[in-house]
């Protein structure tokens, strides 16, 4: 089932407003992306067309914001690499992304391998185009299952997750 259905198929279910900021952009209009978005557990960096070239998770902020507070016991965690760290550029992560054609199944291997929550969905030339993430793609799965067992305990709304009939 995951081995066939393509990001597209699902598209119903991504979510076409993801959060992004430009390269240059402070820790805090970062933070205010997570703020006026709170659903999104990560904020895309975009570069003045819109193509992707990273990726912040809140979890990354919240080390880079609070790390005076962190007891001295716990800075063994990698402290030093938000040293000096002012930009969006400064404080992103590679991009992994997934595109229409792309399986459920691949979505699901990336943001395993890479132990993220969402993934940002990008056209041909990179542009960021929308952003899947966890709960939508197991929405999808489950509602399919319920279909298959022709169970219409679910149903999919446009405004996701589903809602009982």
């Amino acid at each position: 089932m995951v081995d066939k259905t393509s990001i597209k198929d699902m598209r119903m279910l991504v979510s076409p407003y993801p959060s992004f900021v430009q390269g240059s952009a402070t820790t805090d209009e970062i933070a205010k992306a997570f703020i006026t978005n709170p659903n999104l557990k990560s904020v895309y960096v975009v570069d003045d067309k819109l193509r992707l070239l990273g990726n912040i998770t809140l979890k990354d902020l919240i080390k880079h914001e609070f790390i005076d507070l962190v007891p001295s016991s716990f800075e063994y965690f990698d402290a030093l690499e938000f040293i000096g760290i002012k930009t969006a550029e400064d404080l992103m992560s590679s991009a992994i992304y997934v595109k229409d054609n792309d399986s459920l199944k691949e979505a699901f291997v990336k943001m395993y391998e890479h132990d993220v929550e969402e993934l940002p969905v990008v056209d041909d030339e990179h542009h960021l185009i929308g952003n899947i993430d966890i709960l939508e793609l197991l929405t999808y799965l489950i509602e399919k299952k319920e279909r298959k067992a022709n169970n219409h305990f679910l149903q999919l709304t446009i405004n996701r997750p589903f809602i009982r009939i």
